[in-house]
């Protein structure tokens, strides 16, 4: 892929999904990320990938973040790189650091096997499911992933139409955030990083151009 400014970053997570697309990086994305793309609204600087830790396909993803320029505070040892939780970070990208988890093949078989597909544009964001998202928060044993898990299990009791309680302030948040366009959501997303680095967040939909719709903050 032709990188328009390389060294710039990405301007929006649309840049940064279709390069993961376009360079052939088998991804899901993961985490708080994958949270406001199935509908639970949330604010995270952070995208959060699970990746094959194929040496190749971690080749690849290195080198579009590097051409980019993304880098780590500390790089793991090559011989760990597929094991290591690692953070790539960029000094003036709008888009916030990428959290990058290498899972073994075989897991990231069974995920792919539970995965959903949120369509932006033109791009096919692959997302760890929603049931195994909810295990792994479930099972991480913080306070905010377990608030996270609730926040998935009130998602798809609205889904099933469970009406529930008009008084339940945080099943009502979730369910107009579920009914905002996955455009609207990576608008949120963008928004978030840009206050994490002390900026106010745009005006208007950066998204604007790419999809013709209501800007999330008239929702």
């Amino acid at each position: 892929m032709t990188l328009s400014s390389a060294g710039a970053g990405p301007g929006t997570h649309y840049e940064l999904f279709a390069a993961l697309r376009d360079n052939g990086v088998a991804y899901l994305v993961t985490g708080a990320t994958a949270l406001v793309l199935h509908g639970v609204p949330r604010l995270t600087p952070e995208v959060a990938l699970a990746v094959d830790s194929d040496p190749v396909n971690l080749e690849h993803l290195e080198r579009l973040l590097a051409g980019w320029g993304y880098g780590e505070p500390a790089p793991p040892p090559m011989t760990d790189r597929s094991l290591t939780a690692r953070r790539f970070s960029h000094p003036r990208s709008a888009v916030g650091p990428v959290d990058v988890v290498p899972v073994s093949a075989a897991a990231f078989a069974r995920l792919q096997a539970g995965s959903a597909v949120a369509t932006l544009v033109d791009v096919g964001i692959p997302l760890v499911g929603a049931a195994d998202l909810q295990a792994l928060k479930e099972g991480s044993g913080d306070g905010t992933d377990r608030e996270d898990a609730e926040g998935l299990k009130v998602l798809a009791s609205i889904r099933a139409g469970d009406a529930g309680s008009d008084t339940d302030t945080r099943r009502e948040q979730i369910r107009k955030f579920s009914r905002w366009s996955i455009a609207a959501r990576c608008d949120w997303l963008l928004a978030a990083a840009r206050l994490s680095k002390g900026l106010s967040p745009e005006a208007k939909p950066m998204t604007r151009g790419l999809v013709r719709r209501r800007g999330w903050y008239n929702r």
